[in-house]
C-alpha cells in the first residue's frame, strides 16, 4: 500500500505519530488496554497542533519502523496533568486518542520520526 504524505483534497487525510523506541511494547500494550473501552485517553505531546484533522479522525501509529494500526483522535489541545505511569507532570499541547487500536492486517513500512505527519491512504 502506498502512503502519500499530504494530499489535502482527500477524505482519507489522517495523522501518524511514532511510538519512541525507548518504550517497550509490553508497557505500551498496558496503556492501550486501559483506553480500549473509550473511558480514558492516551496523550501524545506535540509542539504544534495539527490543523487539518479533527476529533474523530484517525491517528496512525508507527512502531519499530512500521505503521501498525490506528486509533480515533479524542481531543486536540492544551492539557495540564500528572501521568499515572511514572508520576510525571505534563503540560502543553496534546493529541489524545481513545478506543481500541485497530491493527492493520499488513503493517506498512515507515521510518520513525518526531511529532506527527499528515498521511493519506
Amino acid at each position: 500500500m502506498k502512503i502519500n504524505y499530504i494530499n489535502e483534497n482527500s477524505n482519507n487525510l489522517a495523522i501518524c505519530i511514532t511510538i519512541p523506541k525507548t518504550i517497550k511494547w509490553e508497557d505500551y500494550q498496558k496503556e492501550l488496554d486501559a483506553v480500549a473501552d473509550g473511558k480514558q485517553e492516551m496523550n501524545f505531546k506535540v509542539a504544534q497542533l495539527p490543523t487539518k484533522v479533527k476529533v474523530g479522525d484517525r491517528c496512525y501509529l508507527c512502531y519499530n519502523n512500521q505503521i501498525i494500526g490506528w486509533m480515533r483522535i479524542s481531543y486536540l489541545g492544551p492539557k495540564n496533568f500528572n501521568s499515572t505511569v511514572g508520576n510525571k507532570h505534563w503540560e502543553g499541547l496534546f493529541i489524545s486518542r481513545t478506543g481500541p487500536l485497530n491493527k492493520l492486517k499488513y503493517p506498512i513500512p515507515c521510518k520513525g520520526f518526531r511529532g506527527y505527519k499528515y498521511i493519506n491512504f
